[in-house]
């Protein structure tokens, strides 16, 4: 070029093409033209002013030709070029051959395609990498204009931006959807986000993953069309009100049926939870869980109770009893959790003015199995409910919660005193003397937690996490007590662990039960022993609680392991045994996409390596494993040992004490084995079976 241009039309600043962003480039298109306008002034000045210009919009305006092969030759620019190329270019190289020296050889076939789409005479644009001088790598966009010249050859004016802050926040924006979008595909219901207007009508502006599996392969369309066509003729009053009651700013929930592309009619539970905007719209967000099984059991549930109405007096009976028998443990012939639960809930539900709950547990009881067996661990469990019975007034409940851990709800506790003195009644009724079992004589005690509602809550679930909270100070007190405050060793013991790590991490591992072959007895066994064992070692708090954290999560990576395998009664073949070596790498994958686990990753992958080195998945060896990772696998492997397993019976404590000494140097730590036999009272076993 050889002066600049006399009118708008002949600027070098490209016009604004249906792809160009409407903002600054318009805006730097406007400026432009009032420069190059005949009242801007001298030439001079208005290069000044320009180049003022595209440095406010850091922009990098350029003037050059196309050769007939296609190479870019620069002729003039209306700005620096230094900040796209990371310093100064050669003076003895020809610019635009440097430039094109400068873009990533990958990039080069879609460079190529603009240069000959321009030398066709068409408006172009392309993005590409550029290597700077400075080692930076920097991602521009390039869009330019053709003028053909009379004497034949093509001009080229473009404008060029540099966007490499903007690609790379779009990627890190996609891995962040893409986490996101994969724990939503772990927690398996379907969410959504949608904005309810006052007239009724429902605009939806995101949808999880999971949509296509409740509308039988179909994915959602935006406009959700097909998702309100596929909801069930009769159901529809339901669900129009429901999604006005979200339009009017109120939470809402309903459940209704959905008739799938694939013909298969499910029943969807969908719940919404608004929020205003100043607009006056709410916006919503919802999640939809298939109920279809729920709903099919509660629907063979009622058919089976119509059958039993009509049914003979006899039957009657049977139907009754076999309530009974349904809400009864078995064992101890008290209520079962459910059961209790049933009660509980609909008790506190009548807006009983004041309620007791307790929650008793039997002081090491497993130390009683081990050293006794099963057939005396249960006689104990069946004096210790006679006991607590005996002590239970007209209207209080006694159900037995899990384990050797009980439950009793007591109406006519008014204070925090009378349920004090209630669970002390209890507790002495236990300790006030020996559990006799054929010729053994055991001293038996138990600590117990309280809480009142409705001063701790006024639901089930929270009296429940109050009164846990006060069984775990009694513990830590010394066990064989009882406790009406929260103990605040759960915090104390990790001061940088999230309140809800612990939860979380209990949560999952009840999510791995669901699964045959991984009970989630098996996991707070050993995250009670990795505990112990740390406090054993008198390891940091940090340490103690990941070591806890890390027993709940230490299998949740068999999530992706086939239940055939899990479940085979005998030894894996060499690709099973592939297969399930997969869980602990993948578990650690898993906790680690959740920020409050994350610290746990580390004790769940390397959970299963040796100290000798011959473990998996890294073959670390000696202290370079993980302490949490080696008290992980000591806990898991005796756990694992004393109780019954798919292909194998429990073994005895001394037998699963012996195993774990012999293994002791070779598979897992020694000082670790010495802590956690010291823990179980272990210790000594050798020597006394040698004796």
């Amino acid at each position: 070029m050889t002066g600049l241009p006399q009118s708008a039309e002949d600027s070098p600043v490209p016009a604004i093409g249906v792809s160009a962003r409407p903002g600054r480039v318009r805006s730097l298109w406007d400026a432009a033209r009032a420069l190059w306008s005949p009242e801007a002034g001298s030439r001079r000045r208005r290069e000044v002013e320009l180049a003022r210009i595209l440095d406010l919009f850091e922009e990098y305006v350029y003037a050059g030709a196309i050769t007939p092969d296609g190479r870019y030759v620069h002729h003039a620019s209306m700005s620096t070029i230094e900040g796209l190329i990371g310093g100064s270019a050669p003076p003895d190289v020809e610019a635009g051959r440097f430039w094109e020296s400068r873009i990533a050889p990958a990039d080069w076939a879609q460079y190529a395609a603009f240069n000959r789409s321009l030398l066709d005479g068409d408006d172009a644009e392309v993005t590409y990498r550029l290597a700077g001088l400075d080692g930076a790598t920097r991602v521009l966009h390039d869009r330019a204009r053709p003028r053909r010249l009379p004497d034949g050859s093509v001009r080229v004016e473009g404008i060029i931006s540099d966007i490499t802050a903007r690609e790379e926040t779009a990627a890190r924006l996609d891995e962040a959807s893409d986490r996101f979008t994969s724990l939503l595909d772990v927690v398996g219901a379907h969410v959504y986000l949608a904005l309810g207007h006052p007239d009724g009508r429902m605009q939806e502006l995101f949808q999880g993953p999971g949509g296509d599996r409740l509308l039988g392969g179909a994915e959602p369309d935006p406009e959700m069309t097909n998702w309100d066509a596929a909801v069930h003729a009769d159901d529809r009053p339901a669900y129009d009100a429901f999604n006005r009651a979200l339009a009017r700013g109120e939470d809402s929930e309903v459940t209704y049926r959905l008739i799938g592309a694939d013909g298969v009619t499910r029943w969807v539970h969908d719940r919404g939870a608004c929020r205003p905007r100043p607009d006056g719209t709410f916006e919503v967000s919802g999640i939809v869980s298939d109920v279809t099984e729920r709903r099919r059991l509660e629907d063979e549930l009622q058919r089976s109770m119509r059958d039993m109405k009509i049914a003979h007096r006899e039957l009657e009976r049977a139907r009754a009893d076999a309530e009974v028998r349904a809400g009864t443990d078995e064992l101890t012939d008290t209520f079962n959790r459910r059961h209790f639960a049933q009660i509980a809930t609909e008790m506190l539900a009548t807006g009983a003015p004041v309620c007791g709950l307790l929650l008793l547990d039997a002081d090491h009881f497993k130390q009683i199995n081990d050293a006794y067996g099963h057939a005396v661990g249960d006689a104990v469990l069946i004096d210790l409910a006679h006991r607590l019975s005996a002590g239970l007034e007209p209207g209080d409940v006694l159900a037995r919660w899990g384990g050797e851990e009980f439950a009793i709800l007591l109406p006519g506790a008014c204070s925090a005193e009378q349920l004090v003195q209630r669970a002390e009644r209890f507790r002495l009724a236990v300790n006030d003397s020996p559990i006799v079992r054929d010729d053994v004589h055991l001293d038996l005690t138990i600590s117990v937690g309280g809480a009142l509602a409705p001063n701790h809550g006024a639901t089930l679930d929270a009296l429940l996490e109050r009164a846990d909270s006060c069984l775990y100070e009694a513990k830590h007190r010394g066990r064989n007590c009882v406790s009406l405050r929260p103990g605040k060793t759960r915090s104390a013991d990790a001061p940088n662990a999230a309140p809800n790590a612990v939860e979380l991490a209990r949560a999952l591992a009840f999510t791995c039960s669901l699964r045959d072959g991984i009970p989630q007895e098996h996991a707070e066994e050993v995250s009670r022993l990795a505990g112990l064992t740390a406090e054993r070692l008198a390891l940091p708090g940090g340490v103690v609680q990941r070591c806890r954290l890390a027993g709940w999560l230490h299998d949740v990576g068999k999530l992706a392991v086939p239940e055939q395998i899990l479940n085979k009664p005998g030894p894996l073949d060499d690709a099973e045994s592939d297969v399930m070596r997969t869980h602990s790498a993948v578990g650690a994958d898993i906790v680690h996409r959740i920020p409050t686990l994350r610290q746990v990753a580390p004790a769940v992958r390397h959970h299963h390596e040796r100290y000798s080195g011959d473990g998996y998945p890294d073959g670390l060896a000696g202290q370079a494993i993980p302490i949490e990772a080696r008290i992980i696998a000591a806990a898991d492997a005796y756990a694992t040992m004393t109780a019954d397993r798919p292909y194998s019976p429990a073994r005895t404590a001394q037998e699963a004490t012996a195993e774990l000494r012999r293994s002791a140097g070779s598979h897992f730590d020694p000082a670790v084995v010495d802590a956690l036999l010291a823990v179980l009272g272990l210790d000594d076993q050798v020597e006394l079976d040698a004796a």
